[in-house]
């Protein structure tokens, strides 16, 4: 029986094309298009959408933010999805169409030289009309994609960005000259469109690369929809960690600071901590981070304490730790706290990265043509892996239990069946369990 998630995965790629914002009028960009959503096309016929906030000053420095939409969509995916005047309310905003027309009224962001000229052209027009202080990305699913590949093109004119579920092309361009930008790779662990699994492997790629920033900002049960509350947070941490204005650094620690529920624990500590060390950043924001700094610091003791309470015998037996620890050593990646609990585990964490290893290339390469094969991998990957992101897989869990409903048409054993039953039973007790129990604590942070 094949699993029908793709199906699902197709039609949720059909119903991103449904949010869109009205028509904009056009005005050319300049210091008299204030408050106000308009639209213009550059000289090289890319139409886009952007917004100037209408406290901007003529020739006053502004930061320059791209959004960057998904497949077959256009330019008012932007605003339909990030409130204008809102969303990174001091930026200049900009929504352009994808750089390639798919010759049916939508757009894409494609790995091409050509793609990568039409938006450069753009940028450049953008910064001579504007007095661009710093340029940030934000790209959703394929324009996440293209966002990475952009920053790899053109390193000294992109300062930080947000790649928001996808993962990233091979041939994106990384090395020293890039160890400037800031870079947070951000995915719901369950997008059932791109897997999480391909932002873990990006954020893989970017360590072994000598990012001294970039991190993976992983919202826990998230499908694959845009928030715009998370990547205001992300984008903020990109300009905390990169900006050298003592007033802009303020601004995006308040960002992180305000915000009381969902709010990034890392970001905010990272972006506080460098508040601390930063000349000339006013002594009541330092407070403030320091505050939050310790506010941080003794949720992430709380949660390693709940966690340790039922840890047990580190086996799956549908315990509340099987969920919690995963998720909080994700979320507080980082803080020492986790760091050290991290360490701790450290031997049974890369046990478990092994098993997925032997058994994930068998369940997947098998999963059409040999079920009863790939029943037996997948049912092992869950046995021997279950504190890995590869077994939160909604495809995966989901054809385990068609394949246990045609247990006998498999010619499956009744054991087969009873493990099966039991181990996915635990699985899922153990990871409701442990997001009550990481909500619970979360409710007391800050």
């Amino acid at each position: 029986m094949a699993p029908a998630a793709p199906r699902v995965a197709l039609a949720l790629l059909s119903l991103l094309t449904l949010p869109l914002a009205a028509q904009a009028p056009e005005h050319a960009p300049d210091a008299d298009a204030k408050g106000k959503v308009y639209e213009w096309k550059s000289a090289n016929g890319l139409v886009y959408q952007y917004y100037l906030p209408k406290h901007h000053d003529a020739g006053a420095p502004l930061n320059l933010t791209f959004v960057l939409h998904g497949s077959n969509l256009d330019r008012r995916w932007g605003f339909a999805n990030h409130k204008a005047g809102e969303f990174r309310p001091d930026d200049l905003v900009v929504c352009p169409d994808g750089t390639t027309s798919n010759g049916q009224g939508g757009f894409n962001f494609l790995q091409a030289q050509q793609d990568l000229d039409r938006l450069h052209a753009l940028h450049a027009e953008l910064k001579k009309t504007f007095a661009v202080r710093a340029t940030y990305l934000y790209g959703h699913s394929q324009g996440s994609f293209f966002a990475l590949f952009y920053a790899g093109a053109f390193p000294d004119e992109v300062q930080g960005l947000v790649a928001q579920a996808s993962g990233m092309w091979m041939g994106t361009t990384m090395s020293k000259k890039h160890h400037h930008q800031a870079i947070v790779l951000m995915h719901g662990t369950a997008d059932p469109v791109v897997p999480y699994g391909q932002s873990v492997g990006a954020l893989e790629a970017l360590r072994d690369a000598k990012y001294p920033h970039a991190r993976l900002r992983s919202l826990e049960g998230w499908n694959h929809w845009p928030s715009q509350q998370q990547t205001e947070q992300e984008l903020a941490w990109c300009e905390g960690m990169t900006t050298a204005d003592p007033t802009r650094l303020a601004a995006a620690f308040a960002t992180l600071d305000a915000v009381k529920e969902g709010a990034d624990p890392v970001a905010l500590r990272e972006v506080a901590a460098r508040a601390l060390e930063t000349d000339g950043v006013d002594a009541k924001v330092q407070k403030a981070a320091t505050a939050a700094i310790e506010s941080v610091d003794a949720c992430a003791r709380e949660h390693t304490a709940a966690i340790s309470k039922t840890a047990g015998k580190k086996k799956l037996d549908g315990s509340p730790w099987i969920g919690h620890l995963p998720a909080f050593l994700r979320l507080f990646d980082g803080t020492p706290a986790a760091d050290e609990l991290a360490a701790a585990w450290k031997s049974v964490l890369d046990k478990q990265q092994d098993a997925v290893k032997k058994h994930a290339k068998d369940f997947w390469g098998k999963r059409n043509d040999k079920p009863k094969e790939a029943f037996a991998a997948g049912l092992a990957m869950v046995q021997d892996a279950f504190l890995m992101p590869a077994t939160e897989n909604e495809e995966l869990l989901a054809a385990l239990d068609g394949w246990a409903k045609d247990g006998k048409q498999l010619g499956l054993s009744k054991k087969d069946l009873k493990e099966a039953e039991q181990s996915l039973s635990a699985l899922r007790d153990g990871r409701e369990k442990g997001q009550k129990a990481l909500e619970k604590i979360g409710k007391r942070f800050r």
